[in-house]
């Protein structure tokens, strides 16, 4: 898993194959009928997946601006191969399929520019490092008190992918950070976060989840 987050020479070429691989499987999945309302189609609802990608390939880049090309690269080509999937599966139309893309994705794709350049500096064994990368946590913190909140509702669905959101705060942290109170910081940073944020909601009366 360590090797996963940061011991792998992310090549253009690797990066493509990871942007198809990762676009035909989400289009797939988002196809098959008996999926609907699991865990396993949350890939094409959600971002937790999308965020451990963006992960994977930034903390395996050599530069920042490296990083950012090869992120934005990724979702550039991942997310129109899910809906070209889809749409030759015949689970969306085109215009549903452009619709879906141009009002979420295309916005996130190029959201990833800054954002690729800014992750790149989750790997930095300093403050720093520990700020941005419990940024990163701080979104699947959120998408796993969402996904508990629908378990609790719809037991067990969404239940995996609450874990996996969960798993991942702790995942990243441990191997991207080397020394444990850092390693803290950033899993703690992040629940925290969320934490006032919910409470705060309750207090003035807003549904969040």
């Amino acid at each position: 898993m360590k090797r996963l987050f940061g011991d792998i020479n992310m090549t253009w070429r690797r990066t493509v194959l990871f942007a198809v691989l990762a676009g035909v499987y989400t289009g797939i999945v988002l196809w098959i009928p008996f999926l609907d309302s699991t865990s396993f189609q949350d890939i094409g609802i959600g971002y937790e997946w999308w965020v451990i990608f963006a992960v994977i390939i930034v903390v395996n880049c050599k530069k920042s601006t490296e990083a950012m090309l090869k992120c934005f690269v990724f979702f550039l080509i991942s997310q129109p191969l899910v809906f070209a999937v889809e749409v030759l599966l015949g689970e969306l139309s085109v215009d549903m399929a452009w619709g879906y893309y141009r009002s979420i994705w295309l916005p996130v794709t190029f959201l990833t520019l800054p954002g690729g350049f800014i992750a790149y500096f989750c790997k930095k064994q300093n403050l720093w490092g520990v700020i941005v990368l419990g940024l990163g946590n701080t979104i699947q913190t959120v998408m796993a008190a969402a996904y508990f909140a629908e378990a609790a509702n719809r037991f067990p669905y969404h239940l995996l992918s609450a874990l996996v959101s969960a798993a991942s705060v702790v995942i990243m942290s441990v191997c991207i950070q080397k020394e444990t109170k850092r390693r803290i910081a950033a899993i703690l940073f992040p629940v925290v976060l969320t934490a006032a944020v919910l409470v705060l909601a309750k207090a003035t009366g807003r549904v969040i989840f």
